[in-house]
């Protein structure tokens, strides 16, 4: 059925803060952590704060786009700031109506930690528990440069307008040709829902892309309804038919959140010398056989995607980059052709954290209808991520030794993410799926990258891709390589809100 833009709703796009639905375009990315020293002074302050709109957004992702078909290869100024504030934060503004079942916004993320697997939060490197926490500046630039402008003219002096710094988190971009990879390497943020509705009368926010399906954005790159991740819209259906039927709306659990969003954030740092070392001598405990073994094909498989990308469901055995990120096939692919996991784990990271067409506990299904039916359930908990590396790069003492050099040598990912439900969506996710050994299969294991566990070893099923024989899957225990250091819930209002407070 084609589809109908006049039945997806019409976005305001100056009030919803940029970074929401679009993201905030950046090279570098500080993230301000503070508390509320002086309500008065805070509150004057934000009503005259400038914060980056949906629209600016696209406004500079435009501007881009223009000179690249020019020609032009300029690094272009793109400053940006949005706000967030967690439940202790909108008590101390004075906002009301936040209702306690929003148990994991109001208890904060260390009330999650024990369903969580998280560990403890009195041994979190950076926020600890405080009912101090009380919001954060996402500041973002195309140079650090850019971010200390943005400090200077919009948010300092900190006791003029009432805050105070509590923590700083400092992320970049890596360099080429590395660029948009973590620090184990591979590309992240290739797979971003699409989402429905429109900027203007006629132009989607997500358009349609040569090849797609008429569900779909980019090739592979399903439409979801944006109340998933903003509140006030239609959002998905988890008993519908087919994903794309509309499900109701996500009516915001008080008025002052309509147009605003949750953020999930949480510091993962990374072990990347031992990260390679675990990689390498699982590949080689790996018996001989039909099937080909070495490093960088286990830690594909580990992932779901090649260093560069690309699917290793629809390259199995060697990279191709004609799939890689930012190709228009990065994301055109199922599970369905793979589902007994022979080529794809069932606990690698992509597979884990959005199974597409897996069917839970039943490997061998042919019925439409139910693929259907739990493709619809799996669209109910995706995200919309904005993360960002932090941390020098890797030492060549480091990778010569294989152990982190810890320090001023800590890397990894500050994760963030957009959602209306933090339970059923970023909470569903990692506790459900990721830190599941039975999901989606029976046996699959842990998800090799961000899954917690009490345990020091966590089982990982291999895959078989050129026997695609279940019993020739290797059985390994792997050690976990990324570890949560922090991290709290947030509300990103809409921009009007700021002004009403």
């Amino acid at each position: 059925m084609a589809r109908d833009l006049n039945l997806e709703p019409l976005f305001p796009t100056i009030d919803i803060q940029g970074d929401i639905l679009v993201g905030l375009l950046k090279n570098h990315e500080h993230l301000i952590f503070f508390n509320i020293a002086d309500v008065a002074k805070f509150k004057a302050f934000l009503h005259s704060l400038h914060i980056t709109s949906m629209q600016e957004c696209l406004d500079q992702r435009a501007m881009i786009k223009q000179h690249k078909d020019n020609g032009i290869d300029v690094i272009l100024p793109t400053p940006g700031l949005n706000i967030a504030f967690t439940a202790a934060g909108l008590k101390a503004l004075g906002v009301t109506g936040v209702p306690p079942t929003l148990k994991a916004f109001v208890g904060g993320m260390h009330s999650s930690q024990q369903a969580m697997q998280d560990p403890p939060s009195n041994t979190w490197k950076v926020l600890k528990p405080s009912n101090n926490l009380h919001g954060v500046f996402i500041v973002t630039g195309a140079s650090h440069a850019e971010i200390v402008d943005i400090i200077s003219l919009r948010l300092a002096p900190q006791g003029e307008n009432g805050w105070k710094l509590r923590h700083e988190e400092v992320g970049q971009v890596r360099p080429e040709p590395v660029r948009g990879h973590e620090h184990f390497g591979y590309a992240d943020g290739v797979s971003q829902p699409g989402v429905r509705g429109r900027v203007d009368a006629t132009t989607p926010l997500t358009p349609q892309q040569p090849g797609a399906e008429e569900s779909q954005g980019q090739k592979g790159q399903d439409l979801l309804w944006p109340g998933e991740f903003v509140f006030g819209y239609p959002g998905q259906d988890p008993g519908a038919a087919s994903f794309e039927v509309k499900g109701p709306d996500k009516v915001p659990p008080t008025a002052f959140m309509q147009d605003g969003a949750f953020l999930v954030f949480r510091r993962l740092a990374q072990k990347v010398p031992e990260f390679n070392r675990s990689v390498k001598l699982a590949a080689v405990s790996i018996p001989a056989g039909p099937n080909p073994v070495n490093p960088d094909l286990l830690g594909a498989q580990m992932v779901g995607r090649w260093k560069s990308g690309a699917p290793i469901i629809n390259a199995p055995t060697s990279d191709n980059t004609a799939m890689a990120d930012g190709t228009p096939d990065a994301n055109a692919f199922e599970f369905g052709g793979d589902r007994h996991g022979q080529v794809c784990p069932f606990a690698a990271h992509v597979r884990k954290a959005y199974p597409r067409d897996d069917v839970r506990h039943d490997p061998d299904v042919t019925d439409q209808a139910t693929i259907d039916a739990a493709e619809a359930f799996t669209q109910t908990h995706r995200m919309m991520r904005r993360g960002i590396s932090f941390g020098p790069e890797l030492t060549e003492a480091e990778a010569m030794s294989q152990v982190s050099g810890g320090q001023d040598l800590s890397r990894g990912l500050l994760f963030k993410c957009y959602v209306t439900s933090i339970e059923s969506q970023f909470e569903f996710v990692q506790q459900q799926w990721c830190n599941a050994d039975d999901f989606s299969q029976v046996g699959s294991g842990i998800d090799p990258i961000i899954g917690q566990s009490a345990n020091a070893l966590r089982p990982f099923l291999g895959a078989a891709p050129v026997s695609h024989a279940d019993a020739d899957k290797p059985h390994l225990s792997l050690r976990n390589f990324v570890h949560l250091e922090g991290g709290e819930y947030f509300f990103a209002p809409a921009i009007s809100k700021l002004h009403t407070i």
